[in-house]
């Protein structure tokens, strides 16, 4: 019978219904308050015989009304609106039939004024207000007339309308206010099944399992990754079912009251050919607590992390390639420096591609500590200011006199010295490489900050796209189609690996890349 109806008319209907039987109540409570306070209260009652009758009818009108809107619930707006009409015609024979407006009758005009504006439309419910003002006006003004009330009862009646109206008025504006909380609640349940249709596509989408069990042990949520990786039969999707019925190996090894948040542990099943993964975390909602396993194929984890070694292997691969470079470069220039010098220079040139293979022997050394798990830093204290120039002279010879250097004294550090050159030499060339053909120089600028030390390399080139600079210092990440993409994510490595900071600060011209590092102080 109701599933025709929207949810605002099964409403509307059922407080119709609440009404209806309302109706019924008051006019049997009517009833009796007349035998119980007639002897009393006779003054009150100026033509009884019309009142009694007035009560009976409508007793019978109402009983008949809510018997007909019950069961023929066809047109209801007619029959609610029927309602209202009928109380108000009733009210004012009984209000004629007192001796004048009476609190108890008025007040039930109100009610049926204020419950019109709540169940009808506001025309309706304007119509059922102006035929209780001029039922209650009208009969009084043609009793004044006639000599059948008196005029301070005109006045009350003039008063009583007058509430009438503001009644209505308040009714319409609790509808309007009732009706922006409907919309908006009906908005904001539209979202909430929105992002629950969301919520449920992705669960059904990764490859990761996700079972939520309840406090008793019974499957409250379950994706089709688990039900896929624990056997279990889709028709356990459907409402939640007890975890020793749909999967009864799990439930017997699970101890639920000792579930530990982010405990692991692996499991098998006769149910499923997978060997699985299962993550335990605890999920702390209102009333309740939920146990969240996270489930995943233990043959698919030992693939990813299989790729990931291979990954690791050539990344390491591409970082030893470019490391060497920098010493090869050194060697190389010094091999051709070589030719055509004096004595004095080639024993320095000769020194200078021994310190540089030996330099080379060391980052090998050094990688395969690190594939050993053994590529510990060794930090010692670096006195800048000497070891800087003599750093540029036998590291940088082709561009020492293009690097302008600013240093505070007694700028001292703890750095791995080998690590440190390899995060200078290739911040430098880089800095060379990208500045204007207008500026034949960069910065080395080196000065105390607070208590640390602020080592500035600083070209006036065109800079770093605002685009590229969150990816800066990640690997593989280069704009240079020769590039690696591996020196500054190493230098920011070395440097994190050392307690120092590595960033790129924003200027108006050309491009700065500060190292930050604890200051020293000795004494």
């Amino acid at each position: 019978m109701y599933s025709n109806y929207s949810n605002s008319e099964l409403n509307r209907y059922r407080l119709g219904t609440w009404y209806g039987s309302y109706r019924l109540i008051i006019a049997l409570c009517l009833f009796f308050v007349f035998f119980l306070t007639f002897q009393n209260l006779q003054h009150e009652y100026a033509h009884p015989l019309l009142y009694l009758a007035t009560i009976s009818i409508y007793i019978l009108s109402s009983l008949i009304q809510l018997i007909f809107y019950k069961y023929f619930s066809s047109k209801i707006i007619r029959q609610i609106t029927l309602f209202f009409a009928v109380d108000v015609l009733f009210f004012s024979a009984l209000t004629f039939a007192s001796n004048g407006p009476s609190l108890h009758i008025s007040l039930l005009f109100v009610i049926a004024i204020f419950a019109a504006s709540l169940l009808l439309e506001s025309k309706n419910a304007l119509f059922i207000t102006l035929i209780a003002v001029i039922s209650v006006v009208y009969q009084q003004f043609l009793g004044g007339l006639f000599s059948f009330t008196s005029l301070n009862n005109i006045g009350n009646s003039a008063l009583l309308s007058i509430l009438f109206v503001f009644v209505y008025i308040c009714g319409q504006i609790t509808v309007r206010r009732f009706q922006l909380l409907e919309n908006w609640s009906f908005t904001q349940s539209l979202e909430i099944n929105k992002l629950q249709n969301i919520n449920r596509y992705i669960l059904e989408q990764i490859e990761t399992g996700y079972l939520v069990l309840d406090e008793n042990c019974h499957i409250a949520l379950s994706n089709p990754a688990a039900r896929e990786l624990l056997g279990i039969s889709p028709l356990y999707a459907i409402e939640p079912f007890p975890l020793y019925k749909a999967q009864p190996d799990l439930f017997e090894i699970l101890k639920f009251d000792q579930l530990k948040d982010g405990e692991k542990f692996e499991f098998e099943s006769q149910q499923s050919h997978y060997h699985i993964h299962i993550k335990v975390q605890k999920l702390l909602v209102p009333h309740q607590t939920l146990t969240l396993l996270v489930l995943q194929d233990s043959k698919r984890i030992n693939q990813h992390a299989q790729q990931l070694k291979l990954a690791s292997l050539g990344q390491l691969s591409a970082s030893i390639a470019h490391e060497i470079r920098n010493p090869l470069a050194a060697i190389i220039q010094a091999n051709h420096l070589l030719q055509g010098s004096d004595e004095n220079q080639q024993e320095q040139l000769s020194k200078m591609i021994s310190k540089q293979a030996q330099r080379i022997d060391q980052i090998i050394h050094d990688t395969l500590s690190m594939v050993k798990n053994n590529n510990e830093t060794h930090a010692s204290t670096i006195h800048l200011n000497e070891f800087i120039p003599s750093f540029i002279q036998d590291n940088l010879p082709d561009i020492a006199d293009k690097i302008h250097l600013n240093i505070e004294p007694s700028s001292i550090i703890n750095f791995d010295e080998s690590q440190i050159q390899q995060v200078l030499i290739n911040l430098l060339r880089n800095a060379v490489r990208h500045n204007s053909a207008d500026k034949n120089y960069i910065e080395l600028n080196i000065y105390s900050h607070f208590q640390s030390i602020q080592i500035d390399i600083i070209d006036f080139g065109e800079g770093v796209a605002n685009k590229n600079i969150r990816s800066l210092f990640q690997p593989f990440f280069s704009t240079e189609i020769t590039g690696t993409g591996l020196g500054l994510y190493l230098s920011h490595s070395f440097c994190e690996a050392n307690q120092a900071k590595l960033s790129y600060v924003e200027q108006q011209l050309g491009a700065c890349f500060r190292i930050e590092c604890p200051r020293i102080v000795i004494n």
